[in-house]
């Protein structure tokens, strides 16, 4: 009732405000009747609800414990929010078929509070809405970025630059980009770009170079800057090393040029800060939760921006698809050819896997209060990265010089794949992220059955015990019947999940004994277990979203369920090899040869191995 009164208040004032600049200027048409229906639905749309924190999902799996309540595939969105965001996407829809196309459609403020003129998306509703617009990928990538800093913002920022900022952002008026990655590093400071606080005066002053992404013909108007604050051994135990800061990009000492990285429409551009004073009330998030509001914004970029690597994924498929319906080859048609069926079904699971973490991953951000999922958010940057360049690739390998054709469009949709994947982000370093996170987790909750692991001759009979142990990475034993979280259809499925989490934690207890905290140093045993992790997820998502289908009967359900089963069978047996990988260590391995190979490379500072034909006589 407070909110029918509170939003009929809204409405009256407006309509009332209407009338009178009506009065006072008649070339200003009326406002439609959906347009003020719009605005009232907006004002009145409730807070999501939130459930308390829950325990890290994948964190607890590095320790063999599964959080069975969240095996169910998330409905985050009641039936009044499902049709409100149904609305929303139905306008969005008819803005991409107007003429002016995609630049001409509001998407600035849709995680905006709704008191300064946002929608007040969740992560699952944005991702939803941003489906529609994902194959604009300039249009789609800046207004993901945008988003995260406009809901970074709203929650962190100081009542001061909340007032400044919001309105005019959630406006599209006053265009936000992030300024994190760095040409160069620093021994010294998290960061190279510093910042430095004038006690006396009350402003930071930040010095250093910072490259953002550019979405259009203009430079944004604010950027979103973490410097580092503190020289690394001047650390105490509780501060913070970084700050994150919102910097006007037209501030004295703020000089924009631009890197020769990026082409059509995206740029990869350099902004040196000389000097930049900047006020206190600038700071989003206090002077030592610059950590926090770092991961909050990487954990919503790397998800959103995920819908548009799929949707490029999805675009190569169908015309893949398409192609293979209607050419023929010499022994029939090319749709009846057992290798393109091979094909193009591991395609499809590994999308089906992909929109499933996606989802999955929103869910868990919008409906627990401070949920950690700093890792299930990497996981799923990792797995739709890693698919997009060899899947993209496909077109050449199936139909050859036939794909880079001009009648085609595999060759377009390559190049923007290839921008995709270069991101941001190195792979390598989100993995070692991952495995880090990870084992760190495992670490603080079982570092003295490690220590015992480490120091065999002082703990006889912890050796004993580890001896008749009967679970084995070869043969895992299962300790918590999954099969009854799924529907009874994916009895396969489950069972391979759960011997992937067993092994997943026996991987886990077997590099930290080995290596303790010189595991750190260990990149491709870590590489290992990050992509152990990575596959787990994927297989726990695809599951439960199958599952889901074919319990509510929806359109191809028995066909969900074929593909998660498969997609978790072999799925299983790529957890099953690394996990072996990581026991036999590595000397086993091949990975310590890596190492001689490398060091003789970097000796001779060339490829050193003589010619195939030359003679020692």
């Amino acid at each position: 009732m407070l909110l029918r009164t509170v939003a009929c208040r809204s409405w009256a004032r407006s309509c009332l405000y209407r009338a009178h600049t009506t009065v006072a200027s008649r070339s200003e048409p009326p406002a439609s009747s959906e347009e003020v229906a719009s605005a009232v639905n907006d004002l009145s749309k409730p807070a999501h609800v939130q459930a308390p924190k829950r325990k890290p999902f994948m964190k607890s799996m590095f320790l063999g414990t599964v959080d069975t309540e969240l095996l169910t595939f998330p409905e985050s969105l009641n039936r009044d929010e499902q049709a409100r965001l149904n609305r929303h996407r139905e306008e969005l829809e008819r803005a991409l078929q107007a003429p002016a196309g995609p630049d001409s459609i509001r998407l600035a403020g849709l995680q905006g509070p709704l008191a300064y003129g946002g929608k007040q998306f969740t992560e699952t509703e944005f991702a939803y809405v941003q489906e529609l617009v994902a194959g604009e990928r300039t249009v789609a990538m800046g207004a993901l970025e945008h988003n995260a800093i406009v809901k970074l913002l709203a929650q962190h920022g100081t009542p001061e630059a909340q007032e400044q900022y919001l309105a005019k952002l959630c406006a599209g008026e006053t265009v936000a980009a992030a300024g994190l990655y760095e040409l160069s590093s620093s021994r010294d400071t998290m960061f190279s770009t510093v910042a430095s606080l004038d006690f006396t005066g009350g402003r930071w002053t930040l010095s250093g170079s910072k490259v953002f992404l550019r979405t259009g013909p203009a430079d944004p108007d604010l950027l979103l800057v973490v410097a580092s604050t503190k020289r690394m051994e001047k650390l105490n135990k509780e501060d913070g090393t970084i700050a994150a800061f919102l910097v006007d990009a037209r501030a004295p000492g703020v000089k924009i040029a631009e890197a020769p990285l990026g082409t059509g429409g995206l740029a990869r551009v350099t902004v040196h800060l000389n000097r930049v004073e900047v006020p206190e009330s600038a700071l989003v998030g206090t002077e030592n939760e610059g950590g926090t509001v770092l991961s909050k914004f990487l954990s919503a970029v790397r998800v959103q921006s995920s819908v548009v690597r799929v949707a490029l994924l999805k675009k190569v498929l169908n015309g893949l698809t398409e192609f293979a319906i209607h050419s023929k080859a010499a022994t029939g048609d090319m749709m009846d050819l057992e290798l393109v069926r091979e094909q193009l079904a591991r395609m499809a699971s590994v999308i089906y896997a992909a929109e499933s973490l996606i989802y999955t991953t929103a869910s868990l951000m919008d409906d627990y209060e401070g949920q950690d999922v700093e890792m299930e958010a990497a996981i799923t940057k990792v797995f739709t990265t890693g698919s997009l360049l060899s899947l993209a690739t496909l077109p050449l390998q199936l139909l050859g010089p036939q794909a880079l054709s001009g009648e085609r469009p595999f060759q377009a949709l390559f190049d923007d794949a290839l921008k995709l994947f270069i991101g941001d982000e190195s792979i390598d370093s989100v993995n070692l992220f991952i495995a880090l996170t990870g084992l760190q987790y495992a670490g603080m909750h079982t570092h003295e059955t490690i220590k015992k692991d480490r120091n065999p001759a002082m703990n006889p009979s912890h050796v004993l015990s580890r001896l008749f142990d009967k679970t084995s990475i070869e043969h895992p034993k299962k300790f918590a019947d999954l099969q009854q979280y799924f529907h009874p259809s994916l009895e396969p499925a489950a069972h391979w999940i759960e011997q992937s989490v067993v092994r997943l934690r026996l991987a886990t207890e077997c590099v930290l004994s080995r290596h303790g905290v010189e595991v750190i140093e260990r990149h491709l045993e870590l590489g290992r277990l990050a992509t152990i992790a990575t596959q787990l997820y994927a297989m726990v998502a695809c599951a439960s979203r199958a599952s889901r289908s074919y319990c509510i009967g929806l359109r191809h359900a028995a066909q969900d369920v074929h593909l998660a089963n498969m997609f978790c069978r072999e799925g299983s047996e790529r957890v099953r090899l690394l996990a072996l990988e990581l026991e036999k260590g590595p000397y086993i391995t091949s990975d310590d040869d890596y190492n001689v190979i490398a060091r003789n490379l970097f000796r001779e500072k060339r490829y050193y191995f003589e010619h195939p034909l030359t003679r020692n006589f």
